[in-house]
């Protein structure tokens, strides 16, 4: 498998278990707390607010995983503009595109990112740094970034698109 391949794999293994392990965790959490709210033993201190944290991280690394299963939406609109004899050059193209868009917005999340450092942001109710919560912004595009990086440099590695 070529260094592109491993590091494609590398990157949607970890976010999966991530974002699995998130999703699990906000599974569990919220059905605690309802079952003890139920039986009146009070609830689980910020569970709602931490299972919106945990759902945006899980979003975020949706970004990464669409792009590696070939589930963004795109237009078609203009599929038929270009001949079939230039598509591997406009796929090549179109990757170098979005790896420069997903790059832009990594740039953007990054000033974000380190406004809420300088500010001091918390997280309402679980008071932690909102920082702690937003690095995964950064992250989810600059990672979409790479994949479409190594998808223009290897077009064997891009998948197909999934046509819904």
């Amino acid at each position: 498998m070529s260094l592109g391949g491993r590091v494609l794999r590398v990157l949607f293994l970890g976010e999966i278990v991530v974002a699995i392990s998130a999703y699990v965790l906000i599974f569990g959490l919220l059905l605690t707390d309802v079952v003890m709210r139920e039986f009146g033993l009070g609830s689980i201190f910020g569970a709602q607010r931490i299972s919106v944290y945990l759902m945006i991280v899980c979003g975020f690394l949706g970004l990464g995983l669409a792009a590696s299963q070939g589930r963004h939406l795109r237009p078609r609109f203009l599929d038929g503009v270009i001949p079939a004899s230039l598509s591997a050059a406009a796929d090549r193209v179109g990757s170098v595109i979005m790896m420069g868009v997903f790059a832009a917005f990594g740039v953007i999340a990054i000033q974000f990112l380190l406004d809420a450092i300088e500010y001091g942001e918390l997280a309402r109710t679980i008071r932690i740094p909102m920082w702690t919560i937003q690095i995964v912004v950064p992250y989810a595009f600059f990672s979409t970034a790479l994949r479409y990086a190594i998808f223009a440099l290897d077009p064997s590695l891009r998948p197909k698109e999934a046509l819904e």
